[in-house]
């Protein structure tokens, strides 16, 4: 499949499948009541009044995966260009929630002077949440990108998350729409977005199939799909009615005679036909 979802074996183009917002808000909900029981249930509660305030956002970082990506130190000017970069491609006017452990944003890197700079302009910008000690933030991002319907952006796999969540075929969906993973660079980061198309078993108008395989499911290595075509009938297509009807009544044999007719009857009764005839007969 190309980008936009085009298969360049066949040519035919597939389809994207909406997700109900009603199973949206469910998994929200789900998510939260499994957040509360694995966190501080005050912490996260907590949480959620502070994302009804300053929300909704377009888009949710994963600060932490952000920071730390191809490198051991962690890296304010790494989340800053992704914060901008992001916002450009969402044509947001606000900023990103960046979603970011406490310890973080309070030690470390977090006390020079530029890193200062961005932390307090994230702060007065309403963007910044610094998830409190011994919180795991992964709960706390994931929830914000659910509950806000919005881009998540790390490149974190989930499949902690995936795992809790079993009983449940809604979050590898979820997934496959929202979850905008990155590369970087000396230009920069490049995004990843979601593809214009569903991950799914289906039929095309034209009667072909695409299925998607199970291996190759990352950046590196796109996802590889089968494609399978209906064989084109070699018959040619049927008359019309009406032109079958003209070709009947023009091509009907007149009647003999009623004596030619009797010999013919006699001298051309057909023999028994062989068995390999009577096979076909049947369609074998």
């Amino acid at each position: 499949m190309d980008k936009n979802g085009k298969c360049q074996r066949c040519g035919e183009k597939l389809v994207c499948i909406d997700i109900d917002p009603s199973e949206t808000e469910t998994f929200a909900k789900s998510l939260a009541e499994l957040a509360c029981k694995r966190e501080v249930r005050d912490d996260f509660v907590r949480f959620q009044d502070w994302l009804r305030r300053n929300g909704p956002f377009d888009a949710v970082i994963d600060a932490a995966n952000v920071g730390l990506y191809n490198s051991k130190a962690f890296s304010f000017s790494q989340v800053n260009s992704v914060v901008n970069g992001i916002q450009r491609v969402t044509k947001s006017k606000k900023l990103p929630l960046i979603v970011l452990h406490r310890s973080r944003v309070n030690c470390g890197p977090a006390k020079a002077p530029q890193n200062q700079k961005l932390i307090e302009s994230w702060r007065n910008a309403g963007a910044l949440y610094s998830t409190p000690p011994g919180s795991n933030d992964d709960w706390y991002w994931l929830y914000a990108a659910v509950n806000c319907r919005s881009l998540l952006v790390t490149n974190d796999e989930m499949r902690d998350h995936l795992f809790q969540l079993l009983g449940t075929s809604f979050f590898p969906r979820w997934k496959e729409k929202h979850q905008v993973r990155l590369t970087y660079s000396g230009r920069g980061p490049t995004f990843h977005l979601p593809p214009p198309y569903s991950i799914v078993i289906q039929e095309s108008e034209a009667g072909s199939w695409h299925v998607p395989t199970t291996t190759g499911d990352d950046i590196e290595s796109p996802r590889q799909w089968v494609c399978a075509i209906r064989k084109t009938s070699e018959r040619p297509p049927s008359p019309s009615p009406q032109a079958s009807a003209t070709r009947k009544t023009s091509e009907r044999p007149s009647s003999p005679p009623p004596q030619a007719s009797a010999t013919s009857k006699t001298s051309e009764g057909p023999s028994s036909p062989p068995p390999q005839a009577r096979l076909s007969d049947l369609g074998w």
